[in-house]
C-alpha cells in the first residue's frame, strides 16, 4: 500500500506545473486578459490571443487609454517606420498607420464608434500593402469588458489607498 502511495505521489511531483496559464489570468473565450505590474506598481491590463496564422494580437489598456499591438516571429519590420492599414470591424472602417518596432506593430484605438465595432464584430480584418491579417473577435465584448473592469479595479487601487498594493487580479 506505501508504495503504492508512493508511486501516485512521485507521478503527480512530476506533472509541470508551469502548463497551466497564470492564477491571475482570467480565460475568456479565446482571449486571455490579465494585470501586469512593474515591479510592486500596477501598469496596466492586456487581453490578448494568437491568430490560426501566428500572429499574437494583444489589447492594452493603460494610463494613455487603449492600444492594439501585433506581432510575429516570421516579420522584419523597419524599427521606427509606420505603415498605413485598413482596419475593419463589422460596418466600421479605420484607416490609421502602425508604428512598427522588430517584429510588432501598434497602434492606439481612440475611435469610440470602432471599439463599439470591435464588441459586436465577428471579426477584425487588418489590410496591409503585402497581406490582410484576420482576427476573430468571438467573446470579444466580454473580454473587453473584463479589460476595462481590471483597469478600472487596479488602475485606481493605489490612487484610493496609497499603502496597500493592488491585487494584481484582472
Amino acid at each position: 500500500m506505501r508504495l503504492a502511495i508512493a508511486a501516485i505521489v512521485l507521478s503527480t511531483a512530476s506533472i509541470p506545473v508551469h502548463a497551466e496559464a497564470p492564477a491571475d489570468a482570467v480565460a475568456i473565450g479565446p482571449w486571455k486578459v490579465e494585470a501586469v505590474s512593474k515591479g510592486q506598481k500596477f501598469d496596466r491590463c492586456t487581453m490578448s490571443r494568437t491568430t490560426d496564422d501566428g500572429v499574437d494580437v494583444r489589447f492594452t489598456r493603460d494610463a494613455g487609454g487603449l492600444d492594439l499591438t501585433m506581432s510575429s516571429p516570421k516579420w522584419k519590420l523597419g524599427r521606427g517606420k509606420s505603415y498605413p492599414v485598413e482596419l475593419s470591424a463589422g460596418s466600421s472602417t479605420l484607416q490609421a498607420d502602425v508604428a512598427a518596432s522588430g517584429n510588432a506593430v501598434s497602434l492606439p484605438v481612440k475611435d469610440e464608434r470602432f471599439l463599439k465595432s470591435l464588441k459586436l464584430a465577428d471579426g477584425l480584418d487588418v489590410k496591409g500593402e503585402g497581406a490582410t491579417i484576420k482576427v476573430a473577435l468571438d467573446k470579444s465584448a466580454a473580454a473587453l469588458d473584463r479589460l476595462e473592469a481590471c483597469y478600472a479595479k487596479n488602475g485606481s487601487a493605489t490612487d484610493t489607498n496609497p499603502f496597500v498594493a493592488p491585487s494584481g487580479k484582472p
